[in-house]
C-alpha cells in the first residue's frame, strides 16, 4: 500500500525538478553576470528587430528598446562607463556652506543631490563640525570635503 499514486509522485517529482532548475539558473546568473547581460542584450535586440511583435487586442503595442545598439538605429550606443556614477569635480575656491546652493554642494566628492539638499535645509552652521548633524553625512565624508569648504557667519 502506497501513500501516493503514480500521478501524484510524478507531479511532486516535476515540482521538485522545476524548483531545482530555478535554483540552478539563479546560481548561474549570479556567478556570471557579464554573460547574462550579453545574452539579455541579444534577446532585447532580436525582440526589437522582429516586425511581427503584436500586442493583445485592445492594448497598445510596445517594444522594449535595447540599451546597447548601433548608432545607425537612430540612438546612441550606451556603454558601461555611461551607466557608472559620475565623479564629482572639486570646486576651485572653497564653497561657503551657509551660502552655496544645493547644485554647488552636490559637486563636492561624496555629496550627492539629496545630501546637498539636506545640508541646505539644516542651515545655518556656526562651525564646520556642525555638519555632522546632517543625516547621511558621515564623518569620513566630512573630513574629505573639509578643505573644500569655508564658513561665513550665519
Amino acid at each position: 500500500m502506497t501513500l501516493y499514486t503514480r500521478h501524484q509522485l510524478l507531479l511532486v517529482l516535476l515540482l521538485v525538478g522545476a524548483a531545482g532548475g530555478g535554483l540552478a539558473i539563479d546560481h548561474w546568473r549570479r556567478a556570471s553576470p557579464d554573460l547574462v547581460e550579453r545574452l539579455e542584450r541579444v534577446d532585447r535586440h532580436e525582440r526589437a528587430a522582429s516586425p511581427d511583435v503584436r500586442a493583445p487586442e485592445g492594448r497598445r503595442a510596445t517594444r522594449s528598446a535595447p540599451r546597447d545598439h548601433d548608432v545607425a538605429g537612430g540612438r546612441e550606443r550606451r556603454t558601461r562607463a555611461d551607466r557608472a556614477p559620475r565623479r564629482a569635480t572639486a570646486p576651485d575656491a572653497p564653497l561657503d556652506v551657509n551660502r552655496a546652493d544645493a547644485p554647488e554642494l552636490a559637486r563636492l566628492p561624496g555629496i550627492g543631490p539629496t545630501l546637498a539638499a539636506r545640508i541646505v535645509a539644516a542651515r545655518p552652521f556656526e562651525a564646520l563640525d556642525d555638519l555632522v548633524r546632517v543625516r547621511g553625512l558621515r564623518r569620513a565624508t566630512l573630513e574629505r570635503v573639509r578643505p573644500l569648504l569655508a564658513l561665513s557667519p550665519p
